[in-house]
């Protein structure tokens, strides 16, 4: 794979999210890095093409240097398989089209990855709600926030892709780098964490790399809180499962975690529910982190992408 070593390359998904995106390109436009050049590389993942006038127009009003990539082929794993491919940087930065980045963001990623020579660099996310004041958004937000650390340094495990910085001189990357078979249920990200993390390779935390994800009314619903905490439950015994016999005890272990989990959080969101009181939601989405870890079949994993 050949790179600029000398080049920042900020990637942003898109699909159908016309209002997302020229958010995230708003925030990310004026991005610097010492001594370094950034670009922006947009990859359309709707078969229509929906971003492509926008982002035209964006790029000739801002002169960004910034790339457009229409991927027909509906699947996350696809839009960053072909953005990658376009993308001309030794580093990328991942970022989402329903997330917005703080500046000095792309700075403060590169530092740390310099820092701790990390192939991978991971900032917090923290969740703008559609509704202000609202008991049960209030609630319901730490269950979108990804703040899995609260300072700078070394991380055992990789976060999430959306506020995350992959150097792509890591050796022996998979290829295509992000699995299609996970194109619909998500998880290609991890596929990638879990690679990394195998050759050794340093992963750390940039405490100040700082990003917000909106989330809209159509997500603000415990029907989605459960779909998403669900499959995010389910992660550690999937990928103790994919390791084959020698992940045996990994499974025992996570299910019996999911057990514990269910019938603590079964009973709390029970009596919540009983006072009326809006904690309930909260105790709903980690019911359905228990119950993932216990129901972990792929056969199981809710679709995500898209909604």
């Amino acid at each position: 794979m050949t790179f600029d070593p000398n080049l920042v390359s900020i990637v942003i998904p898109t699909y159908k999210r016309p209002e997302g995106i020229a958010r995230a390109l708003a925030s990310v436009v004026n991005e610097r890095v010492a001594g370094m050049d950034v670009e922006i590389v947009v990859a359309d993942n709707d078969p229509l093409a929906s971003a492509k006038d926008f982002v035209a127009q964006f790029k000739a009003a801002h002169q960004a240097n910034l790339t457009y990539v229409h991927v027909p082929e509906p699947g996350v794993s696809n839009a960053r398989n072909c953005a990658l491919a376009v993308a001309k940087g030794r580093y990328i930065l991942f970022l989402d089209d329903d997330m917005e980045a703080r500046a000095p963001w792309a700075q403060s990623m590169l530092d740390i990855a310099n820092q701790y020579q990390a192939a991978l660099v991971f900032g917090p996310v923290d969740a703008v709600m559609p509704e202000v004041g609202n008991p049960l958004f209030d609630y319901m937000q730490p269950l979108f926030c990804r703040n899995a650390y609260d300072k700078d340094g070394l991380i055992p495990r990789g976060v999430a892709t959306g506020n995350c910085l992959f150097d792509r001189a890591v050796p022996d990357l998979p290829n295509p780098v992000f699995d299609p078979a996970l194109n619909q249920t998500g998880g290609e990200d991890d596929a990638l964490f879990r690679h990394i993390e195998g050759l050794g390779m340093p992963l750390a935390w940039a405490q100040s790399a700082r990003t917000y994800e909106y989330v809209p009314a159509s997500r603000a619903t415990a029907a989605y809180v459960w779909k998403r905490n669900f499959a995010w439950g389910q992660t550690p015994t999937q990928e103790a499962a994919d390791t084959g016999l020698r992940g045996l005890p990994q499974i025992v272990k996570w299910m019996g975690v999911g057990a514990v989990q269910t019938g603590l959080h079964s009973l709390l969101w029970a009596t919540s529910k009983l006072r009326r009181s809006p904690r309930a939601i909260h105790h709903w989405g980690r019911l359905a982190q228990g119950v993932g870890k216990v129901l972990w079949s792929d056969r199981l994993s809710p679709k995500l992408y898209g909604i």
